[in-house]
């Protein structure tokens, strides 16, 4: 063990140095506090051995300080060596100040190699299950990516069914799913929330799966009638992914069902207005149209992006919540980028 023993007294101090060095430990020493704790820092230490009263800073300030490095530094036992006895300096040091054991002067050599052995011991034992907390740690992050990079594929892939149908819709999906995650994250939203969103946006459109393909892949404007059946997507998408405990799937419900909805009441399927709409669905909203009005589908021809924001801007309150246009309006170049690498 490296024991780092602060003592002022020099007598004291090599006795305890001899005994230590008898018994097989690496001992480093310092004539105070000050000194004891800059040694700390700088070295490998295992068991810290200290006096209570010293000049420049005392054993309890020693120990205050010790116990604030202790998260970046591994586990180290701490004895305080002092002539005070009494039962109410005991519980002090013990129970308020972080001190692990208590050896008063003048001390029997046999006592220094007990309290010393009981410290290494916990020194071992705190460390190894550190050590085992890490591992944990480790563990589960690495099935978490596992876990996350799984459901991104399992995703992509049940996509592709949309893929044969609609040549648009692998592209589409993932400027959709990048563009709302950054969105999210504009919002100040928990990473895993985040990735929750990236995931689950590009599966807005998934009730699509359900509609003829005469009327999905219908060049030109749909007729009322073949509009209705085009609005179907939303119940279909919902009833896809609805009745999970997973929250991406969860979220991806929401979204399937909510893209549509307009923030004046306008929308379907449910005419839902304003903050009764998810935020996942608002969010959706404006990259979606932002994205189907950009780029070619089956229906229209892309428009370029002026025109493409004048249309936006007249469904600013309307159609779209208004403080997420102006934040989407902000994050434009961001999103420009996204279009860019993801054609």
């Amino acid at each position: 063990m490296n024991i780092l023993i602060a003592e002022d007294d020099a007598i004291t101090l090599r006795r305890i140095q001899h005994f230590l060095e008898k018994w097989d430990h690496h001992v480093i020493t310092a004539k105070d506090g000050l000194e004891a704790l800059e040694k700390f820092i700088s070295e490998e230490v295992d068991i810290v051995l200290t006096d209570w009263n010293m000049p420049q800073m005392d054993g309890l300030e020693l120990v205050r300080r010790i116990n604030k490095h202790t998260p970046e530094k591994p586990y180290v036992y701490t004895i305080f060596l002092t002539s005070r006895g009494d039962k109410q300096d005991v519980v002090a040091a013990l129970s308020e100040e972080g001190v692990d054991d208590y050896l008063v002067k003048p001390f029997d050599p046999d006592e220094l190699k007990a309290r010393v052995g009981v410290g290494q011991r916990t020194v071992r034992l705190e460390r190894a299950l550190k050590e085992y907390g890490q591992g944990l740690e480790k563990i589960v992050r690495k099935q978490t990516r596992v876990i996350r990079e799984t459901q991104e594929e399992t995703i992509y892939r049940l996509l592709t069914a949309l893929e044969t149908r609609d040549e648009e819709t692998g592209g589409h999906v993932r400027r959709i799913a990048l563009s709302s995650a950054i969105m999210a994250e504009a919002l100040g939203w928990e990473r895993d929330k985040i990735e929750d969103m990236r995931l689950a946006a590009p599966m807005h459109d998934i009730g699509k799966i359900g509609v003829p393909d005469a009327i999905l892949l219908k060049p030109g404007k749909l007729t009322p009638e073949e509009f209705e059946v085009m609005k179907t997507h939303t119940a279909i998408g919902g009833q896809i992914l609805g009745g999970s405990h997973f929250r991406m799937l969860q979220m991806a419900h929401d979204i399937a069902v909510s893209h549509h909805e307009k923030w004046n009441g306008t929308g379907y399927p449910k005419t839902l207005a304003g903050e009764a709409i998810p935020l996942a669905g608002r969010i959706l909203a404006i990259v979606d149209v932002f994205d189907a009005l950009s780029h070619d589908r089956v229906y229209h021809k892309a428009e370029p992006e002026k025109k493409v924001l004048e249309i936006m801007r007249q469904g600013r309150g309307s159609h779209f919540d208004p403080k997420l246009f102006d934040l989407f309006i902000e994050l434009l170049p961001r999103l420009r980028v996204i279009a860019a690498e993801n054609p």
